[in-house]
């Protein structure tokens, strides 16, 4: 059964959300079987529990539901709840977005998943012929419990040096790693926010956060920092051992962009100070930041 939510942790969710989309997923087939849509003080106030209910439903949508969510229940497990899209600023969208998705699954069936599989935000993208996605400014598929795991990230406090890169949104494109092999782009993909998935892809952030940047190889040396971490939406998310004298480079001048090789370190000490199981939250840039990396402490 679900877990209580912190309240702070709620109300954290609760305001990046503001008016969203939702679906309710059968957790054994990865198969929705209802869309809704709700603002962040409903969910502020009951939490999970509110986008499972809704007093507005029509009967029958309300006894088919409660039927589905106390089958799944009946099975010992809880519906998924995957957030579609946040963070609208009108009824008008979030309601015609609600509508779309509606029309979409009552048109197009979605088949259950493998047994032994998981379906996660974006995992099906290979069966769409389109070369890219529509920007969702970060507000884009992902199911909520992964929402609420960022949001319960400890704050990192770590003594350590450390170079921080930030990983936007995952951009498809051909790359070439510092060890020559090729990549197929840079940046975080959506799948990779639980836990399970980003250990599995922590090698593939780790070429996008050691390459190509403007940090400096000086300042990193003489603040004594050997390993970087890697993050994304403000929490870390693997920790990465700077190869010793690995540095490479390209351009010159304000063009000149370094790059290193490194090794993942995926347990240990400084690996639970830094990362752990569901990361540590970075603290609020600087008024005028715009760097995509930091050194750590930020005192320095």
């Amino acid at each position: 059964m679900q877990t209580a939510i912190d309240p702070s942790v709620q109300q954290q969710v609760a305001n990046e959300l503001g008016l969203y989309v939702y679906m309710l997923v059968d957790p054994a087939t990865g198969v929705p079987f209802y869309v809704g849509k709700g603002k962040g003080e409903r969910f502020a106030s009951h939490g999970r529990e509110a986008l499972l209910t809704d007093s507005a439903e029509t009967p029958s949508n309300k006894i088919a539901k409660i039927a589905k969510i106390k089958a799944i229940r009946e099975l010992g497990a809880e519906p998924e709840i995957w957030i579609v899209r946040y963070g609208m600023r009108s009824e008008v969208e979030y309601t015609s977005v609600e509508a779309a998705c509606i029309d979409l699954l009552r048109s197009m069936p979605v088949l259950a998943r493998a047994t032994g599989t998981v379906r996660l935000p974006g995992g099906q993208a290979a069966q769409l012929t389109n070369a890219r996605r529509e920007s969702a400014k970060g507000h884009g598929i992902m199911r909520l419990q992964d929402l609420l795991d960022e949001m319960s990230a400890p704050p990192l406090e770590t003594d350590e040096p450390l170079l921080i890169v930030s990983l936007g949104a995952w951009t498809s494109s051909r790359e070439e790693a510092l060890d020559g092999s090729e990549l197929d782009g840079y940046g975080y993909k959506a799948d990779w926010l639980p836990r399970a998935e980003r250990e599995k892809h922590s090698q593939e952030i780790g070429q996008s956060a050691s390459k190509w940047f403007k940090f400096s190889e000086a300042t990193v040396e003489r603040h004594g920092i050997e390993y970087a971490v890697a993050a994304h939406r403000g929490v870390t998310r693997a920790l990465l051992r700077i190869v010793p004298g690995s540095w490479q480079h390209q351009g010159s001048g304000t063009h000149r962009r370094s790059g290193f090789r490194f090794e993942v370190v995926s347990d240990g000490a400084l690996f639970e100070e830094t990362v752990g199981a569901y990361g540590h939250r970075l603290p609020e840039k600087r008024r005028g930041e715009q760097s995509t990396f930091r050194y750590w402490p930020y005192a320095r």
